[in-house]
């Protein structure tokens, strides 16, 4: 979206006129445009330092159409990645992307270095996430899933320059769901999840436990919920990562629609880790 430039950032003419030598009003305007682009903006380096626009979040941009001359200031890339930042730090997940990396990851077992294996190939091979597939890693507690989902995230953000959302599907889906009879809250909470170029669901169809120790089913509303924003990501071949305590083998029994499409879009890079209490770190299984 264009946006006009700050007071800071407009040249005068007059500046420039004394160095134009008969230019052009084209090229009056592309150096005026060259010379805000130079300054210097005030959004925050810490979060992301961006080497286009050095952090003013817009450029200046000069061209000429039908004899007029115009100068746009299209919004920098980099504002995908800091309202993904914005809003990571909002949900509490800012410091995981910062911790749960590649590097922090222990990958001592055989099945631990299969999923630092798929990760890698789904963000790097041209069939991954380049392309539009996704990844779904399910199975045991504590193995470390959410660690490499986080990793893999965040190099998306930050390497990839997209912008990514991110949900826990116990929460978040709660609390869409309590807005279903407001179309217009409802739409807000959940067209944003359909067309975002990265979205990470976390705990994905949680398992929830009755008083009596039985697991129980997700609902018409969820599976409602988890057809219509998978659907348009499957249409829209969008990235999307996606971890649960569910092997994709046992979503086909909650709802073939929703697993059959995870299924397609995540060929090649599924994993479904076995639920072993070994596996999990939180009881002194290899920590990831």
């Amino acid at each position: 979206m264009d946006r006009a430039a700050s007071s800071t950032g407009r040249q005068s003419y007059s500046a420039i006129a004394e160095e134009s030598d008969g230019m052009t009003l084209l090229d009056l305007e592309a150096r005026r445009a060259e010379r805000y682009n130079r300054e210097r903006g005030d959004l925050n380096p810490a979060e992301y330092d961006c080497p286009k626009c050095l952090n003013r979040g817009h450029t200046a941009e000069t061209f000429e159409r039908n004899g007029m001359v115009y100068t746009a200031y299209p919004e920098c890339d980099c504002m995908g990645i800091r309202r993904s930042l914005w809003r990571l730090k909002k949900s509490g997940l800012e410091k995981a992307v910062r911790a749960q990396t590649f590097k922090a990851f222990r990958a001592v077992t055989d099945w631990q270095r299969q999923m630092v294996d798929v990760a890698k190939r789904y963000l790097n091979d041209p069939s991954g996430a380049k392309s539009g597939a996704w990844l779904y890693i399910g199975g045991a507690v504590g193995c470390g899933k959410t660690h490499i989902c986080t990793a893999v995230a965040g190099q998306l953000m930050i390497r990839e320059k997209l912008e990514l959302r991110y949900v826990t599907w116990p929460g978040d889906s709660a609390r869409i769901k309590a807005v279903a009879n407001d179309a217009e809250q409802y739409s807000a909470l959940v067209e944003p999840l359909k067309t975002v170029p990265v979205l990470y669901i976390d705990d994905f169809f949680k398992p929830v436990k009755d008083g009596f120790g039985a697991v129980k089913p997700p609902t018409a509303a969820d599976i409602k919920l988890a057809y219509e924003i998978v659907n348009q990501r499957y249409i829209n071949r969008a990235p999307t990562i996606i971890s649960a305590e569910r092997y994709l083998s046992e979503l086909e029994d909650i709802d073939m629609a929703v697993a059959s499409r995870i299924a397609e879009r995540s060929r090649g890079y599924c994993l479904s880790i076995g639920r072993d209490r070994a596996k999990n770190y939180r009881y002194g299984g290899d920590a990831p």
